[in-house]
């Protein structure tokens, strides 16, 4: 995977219900004899274990917590986790006020998190900078213009064949990072093109039946194109690197009781990550059996690109990321970009806390 470092933002939507989550933090679920474990783990405690309500997605951002869950790691290693599913990261941090969830996976959303929400960045989990990308039709005009900018010589697209587009894009996620991006990149303002917010899965049936000349497609819809159209850009082609992370609610952050277990929280997800990004077979069966469990529609193919082109976090990777480099370089990008106060950088900066993350790494 090419590295660079600059930010990123998330999401998609199904028509989903939500698994329902407890409302107050610090709740107690009895546990059901025996618990399976990974590796030489074995659980011999009879009494209750803390719950942590994880905020997750249908998508590939929240698989480990699939695995976690089917495979009881959780209860082996002395907590329960309680999904609670969203479509995006936007209502995700929505949710915050109304204590939802403690912990979230969420892409680049986190900062409007953390901004506006005072959650806490506590890790990365995933390498999320593949599959966000930009696609336009082949026989338009923009689709015929290359390298406008020299610094971005693959990127498509010119002020003269993109100014009065209709881009449809996902408000608050990584799309719209990559249209911003693109746009700034071929010197076209945003006021120039119309801007149409839809959740993701609309994005693609937009575009697709073409209702909109450009979209922003994350996986697994932007691996669902066809020979009539063609990819305008992508973050990587545009020098961006995003990561997934793992934020903590601030109700959650005083709780004591849930930021014990914060710990094994995650150095259960890192063990995980390090199980799967070895045995890939087994990566690609746990990523395509959290798609079908909640009601995911990507292809084998599919799956397999997204695994490929976003690999987990190990522990290894983690120990050598500086936590709080790429968030406060997030930050202060979605400041460039009118997107963030510049004030709420240093919000952004204070609330990002390795503690948890190296008590779990020790």
């Amino acid at each position: 995977m090419k590295k660079r470092v600059l930010a990123g933002f998330l999401a998609m939507a199904l028509a989903l219900s939500c698994l329902v989550g407890c409302q107050s933090g610090g709740k107690t679920e009895e546990k059901q004899g025996k618990t399976e474990a990974s590796d030489a783990k074995e659980d011999t405690d009879s009494g209750e274990l803390p719950v942590i309500r994880v905020a997750v997605m249908p998508f590939y951002i929240s698989s480990q917590i699939g695995y976690i869950i089917d495979n009881k790691l959780d209860e082996a290693n002395g907590f329960k986790i309680e999904p609670v599913m969203f479509p995006t990261g936007a209502p995700m941090n929505e949710a915050i006020a109304s204590d939802s969830y403690d912990v979230a996976t969420i892409g680049g959303a986190f900062v409007f998190g953390v901004a506006n929400f005072d959650a806490h960045v506590i890790a990365s989990h995933i390498n999320g900078t593949g599959g966000n990308e930009i696609w336009a039709y082949k026989d338009s005009a923009l689709a015929g213009v290359k390298g406008t900018n020299p610094d971005y010589p693959d990127v498509l697209g010119s002020p003269d064949t993109v100014k009065g587009v209709k881009i449809v894009q996902t408000t608050g996620t990584t799309g719209q990072l990559a249209v911003t991006k693109w746009l700034e990149a071929i010197g076209v303002p945003e006021t120039d093109v119309q801007m149409v917010h839809m959740e993701f899965a609309q994005c693609y049936q937009a575009f697709k039946g073409g209702q909109a000349d450009v979209a922003a497609l994350t996986s697994p819809y932007c691996f669902q194109t066809d020979d009539t159209m063609v990819k305008v850009a992508d973050l990587d082609q545009l020098g961006l690197q995003l990561y997934e992370e793992i934020t903590l609610t601030d109700k959650a952050y005083n709780n004591e009781e849930i930021k014990a277990v914060i710990p094994a929280f995650l150095k259960t997800l890192y063990e995980v990550n390090d199980e799967l990004e070895a045995n890939p077979d087994k990566k690609f069966e746990a990523v395509k059996k959290w798609y079908n469990d909640n009601g995911g529609s990507a292809t084998d193919e599919d799956i397999q690109a997204e695994c490929d082109l976003k690999p987990f976090v190990t522990t290894e990777d983690a120990k050598a990321l500086k936590l709080g480099d790429y968030e406060a370089a997030y930050a202060e990008f979605m400041v460039s970009q009118d997107k963030l106060d510049g004030d709420k950088v240093e919000t952004v900066k204070n609330n990002t806390t390795s503690e948890f993350l190296d008590e779990a790494l020790k």
